[in-house]
């Protein structure tokens, strides 16, 4: 089996064989599951035998059962004879114990046990084709469960099915003709040991009684079947070649999948490779060779392997990996000597050669997109200082240079990283430029912490942001305007990770002042579309709307990620005054603000929750009116009128105060006032009167009481 599927594999037969178990009436207690690349296991205690059952089967209600002569109706016999019994022995009870009187038909199916060795081969059938797998593949397999054709993920060769220490039969068949043929694999107790160890004895039967003996018996023939048994083993032999911070790049996760009996070697990096970029080095190792880098500072020395052997043929086994290593950073060497003979800038006019999409030209047409897209940003939304733009510019048109890069062609997992290298290495003189170029395709992940969060953790990363911004929404505005829409699960560009980049670049990495101006992801959607001219194959304001719903939902996405409610964050989206593609990040600190405050006042929300559902339904979308106050009769209307007076916010032109997490939380907790108020209008007022003007005023007044709310979000969506 691949690695990758193991982990989610393993869980998956530990869940699915206990609800076949205890659907079956079994019992299944302290039930587990192990696996290795050669083998799935499943083990627990279960009942030797059903329990005898009464189940109640309802029929129709008593009466309508007999007719006005006293005789059995239809719907009475048809219930009896489904059943199998005449209607006299039918029983009559209440089916709801609250409503004693009203009683119905009824039957009570008396099934005995049966052993448990009856029930386990239609069980463990349906558990074998229950199994989902990422791939399955047709082995030619039968099984006499009904349903025929059996895959799977791999071929299965062998099959240990015990019960108390006894073989449950079980066959799978051959398929001939989409028939049944002979058999191929029966149930046994015998199990096989490692394919290649112990020396002179490997592949050997073995037979066993129980789980405890094939565990014991299996480690004997160097197989270790738990992957937690694996990893602790791996990480005891890394830890003396490693020390302390050891970084696996995610190897760990995997090397315990990959492997039976595992062994860590440790090569050795030649001399003359260790003052190739780092980068390279881990590449190189880490997504070619699946080693872990080794060494000292930012320079790797050594690297440690895992082997599915033991260590009699250690020296030939290393000798054999550091050739193959050797020859891969022999190429790199080259590479890397022969790209830094030319500047990165002299290759963009060769990114005329590198097609981006066939719909959407080459990649040095994408360049001259971005750098218009960063123009916009600064002398058309005004986000960037004049210095910001300059720079984000020259980053922007040198971003994709390295695809011509010999390193890259060889080696694509270093696109952008390799750029930032040469760019530093060739002494460009503004480090952040090198800085956006490498990091210009991240993020790649939503949280809050990854990369390249660290790495910006300290300085300014709007260069960076706005290249990236950039880069992602004229992908997405491309594609978009070919119509290439991501649909269910199928995402072959990547647009849903460029979405959420786009989103995360505005939220974590563009650290505007309260005062300053922030990027606005519906202008931003607009430019990048209208960058591509009469270049798509779609009208613009078609794409601009799909893509606009399409980060909308992202967006969502990613807040939800963060561990805020569904609810929350569907009420911070509808806020109205800013809308939140216009301003991210000013959604995310409401959302943030929103959340404190509804965790103290819990109540108060649920009950605001409710009256504001009310009243937006009343009011539609009914914007804010001027509430006459000579008509205002009640003295309910009047306390909320002098309420929302009250809570009103300061006039525009006094800057942006306010607007950080502690302002909309102070907000918040002000307006939270409005639910006593609110709850006695309710009561006492009649909000749509006959008298129009009255109707129209107390209609203002609710509107007024909303738009409150709307500058933070929308309260109507709150549960409660």
């Amino acid at each position: 089996m691949p690695a990758s599927w193991l982990p989610g594999l393993t869980e998956q037969m530990r869940q699915r064989f206990s609800e076949i178990a205890e659907r079956e009436h079994l019992a299944p207690q302290s039930v587990a599951s192990f696996s290795t690349p050669r083998r799935l296991i499943v083990t627990g205690q279960i009942m030797a035998r059903q329990p005898d059952r009464e189940d109640k089967v309802w029929g129709p209600a008593a009466k309508i059962a007999r007719d006005a002569a006293g005789n059995w109706t239809k719907a009475a016999e048809g219930f009896a004879k489904k059943n199998g019994v005449a209607v006299d022995q039918l029983q009559q009870a209440p089916r709801d114990p609250a409503v004693p009187a009203e009683l119905n038909l009824l039957h009570v199916k008396r099934t005995a046990g049966r052993d448990a060795r009856d029930v386990l081969p239609a069980a463990i059938a349906a558990f074998l084709r229950g199994l989902a797998f990422p791939k399955r593949m047709s082995w030619d397999a039968w099984l006499e469960d009904g349903k025929g054709t059996f895959p799977f993920g791999r071929p299965i060769r062998w099959l240990v099915i015990l019960l108390d220490g006894t073989v449950v039969p079980f066959t799978i068949f051959e398929a001939q003709t989409a028939a049944k043929g002979r058999a191929i694999v029966e149930s046994g107790d015998t199990t096989y040991g490692h394919r290649f160890l112990p020396p002179g004895a490997a592949g050997r039967a073995v037979r066993v009684r129980s789980f405890d003996d094939l565990r014991r018996h299996l480690e004997e023939q160097r197989v270790v079947v738990d992957p937690a048994r694996r990893e602790e083993i791996i990480q005891s032999q890394l830890a003396p070649m490693a020390g302390t911070g050891l970084s696996d790049f995610g190897l760990l996760a995997e090397w315990k999948h990959l492997v039976e009996w595992p062994t860590v070697m440790l090569g050795r990096i030649p001399e003359e490779f260790r003052t190739l970029p780092i980068e390279v080095l881990q590449t190189v190792l880490v997504h070619h060779q699946k080693y872990i880098p080794l060494g000292e500072d930012r320079h790797v020395t050594r690297f440690a392997a895992l082997t599915n052997a033991d260590r009699a043929a250690e020296a030939e086994i290393v000798r054999g990996m550091e050739r193959v290593v050797v020859a891969r950073l022999r190429d790199a060497a080259f590479f890397f000597a022969e790209d830094m003979k030319r500047p990165l800038a002299d290759r963009v006019k060769d990114l005329a050669g590198v097609t981006f999409h066939q719909g959407l030209g080459s990649y040095e047409e994408k360049a001259r997109r971005l750098v218009r897209l960063i123009d916009t940003m600064g002398e058309g939304l005004g986000i960037l200082t004049r210095g910001e733009m300059e720079t984000a510019r020259e980053a922007a048109l040198v971003a994709k240079a390295d695809l011509t890069t010999l390193m890259v062609r060889e080696f694509p997992e270093l696109q952008g990283v390799m750029g930032g290298i040469y760019l530093r290495a060739q002494g460009h003189p503004q480090a952040n430029v090198a800085e956006a170029v490498r990091w210009h395709y991240h993020p790649v992940s939503i949280e809050e912490g990854s990369l390249p969060a660290r790495v910006f953790s300290g300085g300014d990363a709007t260069v960076f942001g706005a290249v990236s911004l950039a880069d992602k929404l004229d992908t997405l505005a491309g594609y978009f305007g070919l119509g290439l829409l991501p649909t269910g699960s199928s995402d072959p560009y990547g647009l849903r990770r460029a979405a959420q980049g786009a989103v995360r670049v505005l939220l974590d990495f563009w650290q505007a002042g309260e005062t300053e101006e922030r990027p606005s992801l519906r202008k931003l959607t607009e430019a990048a579309v209208a960058g591509y001219g009469q270049a798509l194959q779609r009208p613009a304001a078609d794409v601009i709307r799909d893509l606009e719903s399409f980060l909308l939902d992202r967006l969502r996405y990613v807040l939800t990620a963060r561990g805020f409610a569904a609810d929350e964050v569907e009420a911070v989206l509808g806020a109205r005054e800013p809308d939140a593609l216009d301003d991210p990040r000013e959604a995310w600190k409401r959302l943030q603000a929103l959340h404190r405050v509804r965790l103290d006042a819990t109540e108060d929300f649920e009950a605001l929750a409710v009256a504001f559902k009310r009243a937006k339904n009343i009011i539609g979308d009914r914007p804010p009116a001027e509430v006459d106050t000579g008509l205002l009769q009640e003295g309910a209307e009047r306390d909320l009128h002098h309420a929302v007076a009250q809570l009103q916010p300061p006039p525009p032109g006094g800057g942006r105060q306010g607007r950080g997490v502690d302002g909309y939380e102070s907000r918040l907790r002000s307006l939270s006032s409005l639910r006593g108020p609110v709850d006695r209008f309710f009561d006492d007022v009649l909000v749509m009167a006959e008298d129009p003007r009255l109707r129209a005023n107390r209609l203002g007044l609710l509107s007024q009481a909303l738009s409150l709310f709307y500058r933070i979000a929308d309260i109507s969506k709150l549960g409660g």
